[in-house]
């Protein structure tokens, strides 16, 4: 089975604080019990609340004003072999631990990434492309290497594809 370091981006976005982090937290307990997240790092400006969630979570945090150093610092502080990059506030819509693991094999065995959108309007169900792009799961080794992360630097350095039979889902 696959070892992955979530790292969730905490900021930004429209995200809803620090009840989004929780709740997409939650939906990871179950692949964590099972072993397949290493660890959980939560990366974004500092604030109270997020050291807090983190302290309570066991979680680490990477702080910083902007998302791409947050961002560095979360990559260079995880422990997995793969990383699941994911926005606060969304979760994967099959969050069983296999589905999970399975899609970081296979980025593993093909060497790329896959990247995990939000199809959230009726148009982005029909045209899942369209759909913003929120989740990132990719061998941890190429990442490593990208100088200043965002997705669409990640998607580069990984050759990552869309990976639309496993949307996200808003949680708030």
């Amino acid at each position: 089975m696959a070892s992955l370091s979530l790292i969730l981006l905490c900021g930004g976005h429209g995200d809803a604080g620090a009840e989004a982090v929780v709740r997409t937290l939650s939906a990871f307990v179950a692949a964590s019990v099972n072993g397949l997240l290493r660890d959980a790092i939560l990366a974004g400006p500092a604030q109270d609340e997020l050291a807090l969630i983190a302290e309570h979570a066991g979680c680490a945090v990477a702080e910083a004003e902007e998302e791409a150093a947050a961002l560095r610092r979360a990559i260079d502080l995880a422990r997995g072999a793969d990383l699941f990059i994911l926005r606060a506030g969304y979760v994967p819509e099959i969050a069983s631990p296999e589905a999970i693991g399975n899609l970081a094999t296979s980025a593993r065995s093909a060497r790329r990434g896959w990247l995990l959108r939000a199809p959230g309007s009726a148009v982005a169900r029909v045209f899942p492309r369209l759909a913003p792009a929120l989740g990132f799961i990719a061998p941890r080794e190429p990442c490593a290497d990208v100088q200043a992360p965002s997705f669409g630097n990640l998607r580069k350095a990984t050759r990552a594809r869309a990976a639309l039979h496993f949307p996200l889902r808003r949680v708030l």
